[in-house]
């Protein structure tokens, strides 16, 4: 198979890379910088260097493509870059180039919770309207809503080994985070399926925001000492700051509207967030 990996310099980009190259697939790796794929990588696959926020550059890019699976995204906008211009613009350039070409199928994946209910955070709009023009491809697709990353999670471990960890409201929303390379096996072997569905994704446990914290100390051997801020106190930020920093805006938006709801996927992994930090 011929499979095309958008965003593959990423965490989840990578670990589908790995997989796709292991099978004996013909992989091509788009990323925004060739520095981004490892050497041991680099020699077993072609890497195409280009921005998607622009279409010109993606021409002629799936022709032959079986499969077209798209991590494109940020998750901490820098310098001008915003979630329009590339979680939902640059996946439609890629999108528009995948049915020019007659791709056989294109996945996509978007954080658990993306819904019209979340059109004032950022990100989740930009993924959330990538998700209707998706829905309404001329080629096959498939939606994969995930839990949060183990990588995303092991930055509180880090933060828990020196001090406090803190969560918004009473912590106790809670989620279904996922150990990435168990993400991305999942990814490929429900694409060699059936098609035009959502697939929820999460690893073996719904965990509370202070079960997270709870686990991040037990990790690095220290008593809890989580610290709580009120929802309020947290929206005042944000209404002061939207007007200077959008970029911290997007990204506290994100955090408020992930830290007061439940946003459980379907718990298809096997690896618990335990394992994975005291191996990291």
């Amino acid at each position: 198979m011929k499979v095309l990996i958008a965003g593959a310099g990423g965490v989840l980009g990578k670990a589908l890379v790995r997989l796709h190259v292991g099978r004996g697939d013909d992989v091509t790796a788009l990323v925004l910088s060739s520095r981004e794929m490892p050497p041991d990588l680099a020699a077993r696959i072609r890497i195409v260097q280009a921005d998607v926020r622009s279409p010109e550059p993606l021409a002629g890019l799936c022709d032959g493509i079986d499969r077209v699976v798209s991590c494109v995204g940020i998750t901490r906008i820098r310098g001008r870059l915003t979630h329009d211009a590339v979680d939902y613009r640059g996946n439609v350039n890629l999108l528009r180039e995948a049915e020019r070409a007659g791709v056989a199928g294109f996945g996509f994946v978007s954080p658990a919770g993306t819904g019209d209910d979340a059109g004032h955070v950022p990100l989740l709009d930009a993924k959330n309207r990538f998700e209707r023009e998706l829905r309404n491809a001329k080629i096959p697709w498939m939606i994969f809503r995930s839990g949060g990353f183990f990588t995303d999670l092991a930055e509180l471990k880090a933060m828990a080994s020196k001090g406090r960890l803190f969560v918004i409201g009473d912590g106790s929303s809670r989620s279904t985070p996922i150990d990435v390379g168990e993400l991305a096996e999942i990814m490929v072997r429900e694409m060699d399926g059936a098609s035009c569905r959502v697939v929820e994704v999460g690893g073996p446990e719904h965990l509370s925001w202070t079960e997270i914290c709870r686990t991040c100390f037990d990790s690095v051997g220290r008593p809890p000492a989580i610290m709580k801020v009120p929802v309020w106190l947290c929206e005042l930020t944000l209404a002061i700051i939207k007007p200077f920093s959008f970029r911290h805006y997007a990204m506290g938006r994100l955090l408020v509207f992930m830290s007061t709801r439940d946003v459980c996927t379907a718990p298809l992994a096997k690896r618990s967030l335990r394992e994975y930090l005291v191996q990291v």
